[in-house]
């Protein structure tokens, strides 16, 4: 069980005054202190949003957490994320600062830019591999928001769940025309009862956007949501998803071309009725008459957990894992090209350190030798599954073994962002990163402290540019 040390009192989120005392922590100033190691323990911090009170993780201590804490950060050579530090993920002040690659407005007609890349390429031929494209920015929110995470428990997730994570993922984190909550478009949870209220609040946020800066320039928005289908529609293509029965998208013929072109796998395993959900990260204007038009677009598979995956068998490694009730990580590419060696997930419940599972496709050309080259070279235990050799069931996994020493009170400790199927239930916690204004200094601050996928480089019209 989850313990903090708040003044001389020891909580648990399964005390039904832990919201109150929160509260009265944070108005009182008061620093909270994770108990998954012991005395001392890890200090935390808590902030506000949207009214509710949540525990978040100082930054440099991911690492100073037990394995099983839901705030223990993963080695950062294991992920891609750790490529953008100081470049596509930088501290500027209290927030974490994002560089993106592809804008957030455009000006008056101006047509979306033209073709680049993919960015299944190799990095040399890349023209922005140290910024954020609309790939990466998704993984990082996704990895921002805990849904990497599988804590081994039954767990039930929805839209509501992950809109909220991926609210808080966005809180503190800035781009260069200023906070990204300002851009970022979530759809509302759909409740039958509450369709016209929802129905104003949309209107009145596309209102917003629908008209230029002064300048000439109109924004744009950043949606993060889930497709239900793409159908043709006139002289393009109208994009219909989850939570939004009563709007489309549009997709023009162009881009659409481009999203089979570029897309073309994920869409072969969309129509073969893959489980899951399939999720759009996509940049959108809105004309004066309200429709809603993409500009670029990314997509990526998630599992029915809400859990990434690329390819066929990483899912049936989710699903293995899962049914088995194991702990992991999964691990997500950001920028790095397909080709590149890099463990799939970690299992987070053998012993107190990692073990870094590989998986191999034998579409993609990445040869088995490189990726035992790259597993041995690394000081954590790992285990490799290629398609190549051994294209049925998931061979046997490293069993589960219990922590060791002060790490062994964690055992039970969930992940407080991935147990709960209801958000009105869910305990005020998170794994993000960025203090709050007068809390932790920023001064020495990691952004590693602080969710398969494929979209182009920016500058592509979609990057594909674009329940």
């Amino acid at each position: 069980m989850a313990q903090y040390r708040i003044g001389q009192a020891i909580l648990s989120p399964e005390q039904p005054d832990f919201d109150q005392m929160l509260g009265s922590a944070y108005n009182s100033r008061l620093r909270p202190i994770c108990q998954c190691v012991g005395d001392p323990g890890v200090p935390m911090y808590i902030v506000q949003i949207n009214g509710r009170f949540w525990l978040k993780r100082m930054p440099n201590t991911g690492r100073q957490h037990a394995i099983g804490c839901a705030s223990w950060e993963m080695p950062e050579e294991f992920s891609g994320r750790s490529d953008l530090y100081g470049s596509g993920l930088t501290y500027d002040e209290d927030k974490i600062k994002l560089r993106l690659s592809f804008p957030l407005s455009r000006r008056g007609s101006q047509a979306p830019p033209a073709a680049a890349k993919s960015s299944t390429d190799k990095p040399s031929v890349q023209a922005d591999i140290k910024r954020l494209t609309l790939r990466s920015l998704l993984h990082y929110l996704w990895d921002e928001a805990g849904l990497t995470k599988w804590p081994g428990k039954s767990t039930k997730r929805n839209w509501a769940f992950v809109n909220e994570s991926l609210t808080i993922a966005a809180d503190g984190k800035t781009v260069k025309q200023g906070d990204l909550q300002q851009y970022l478009y979530l759809p509302e949870p759909w409740v039958k009862e509450h369709r016209e209220e929802i129905a104003g609040r949309r209107r009145e946020r596309f209102a917003a956007t629908s008209g230029s800066d002064g300048k000439n320039a109109h924004q744009l928005l950043l949606l993060i949501a889930e497709v239900k289908e793409i159908k043709q529609a006139g002289i393009g293509f109208s994009t219909v998803l989850f939570h939004l029965p009563d709007c489309s998208f549009i997709m023009d013929q162009k881009l659409h071309e481009r999203l089979l072109r570029h897309f073309g796998r994920e869409v072969r395993m969309w129509t073969g009725k893959s489980p899951g959900h399939i999720m759009i990260a996509a940049t959108f204007s809105v004309s004066p008459e309200g429709s809603p038009q993409f500009e670029e677009v990314s997509l990526m598979f998630v599992s029915e957990e809400w859990i990434p995956y690329e390819n066929v068998y990483e899912l049936a490694l989710i699903q293995k894992l899962v049914a088995d009730k194991r702990s992991f990580l999964r691990l997500l590419r950001y920028n790095r090209p397909s080709d590149a060696p890099m463990p799939a997930f970690l299992l987070t419940d053998h012993g107190n350190e990692p073990v870094a599972l590989y998986v191999i496709d034998a579409e993609f050309s990445l040869d088995d030798r490189q990726v035992e080259a790259a597993a041995s070279a690394s000081k954590y235990e790992y285990w490799v599954w290629s398609s190549r050799t051994h294209a049925g069931a998931v061979p046997t996994l490293p069993a589960p073994l219990p922590p060791t020493g002060t790490s062994a009170a964690t055992a039970s400790h969930r992940d407080p962002l991935s147990t709960q199927s209801s958000i009105s239930n869910m305990p005020k916690l998170s794994g993000g990163s960025v203090p709050p204004v007068n809390q932790p200094s920023a001064a020495a601050a990691n952004p590693a402290e602080t969710g398969a996928h494929m979209s182009l480089d920016a500058g592509d019209p979609l990057e594909v540019g674009g329940r």
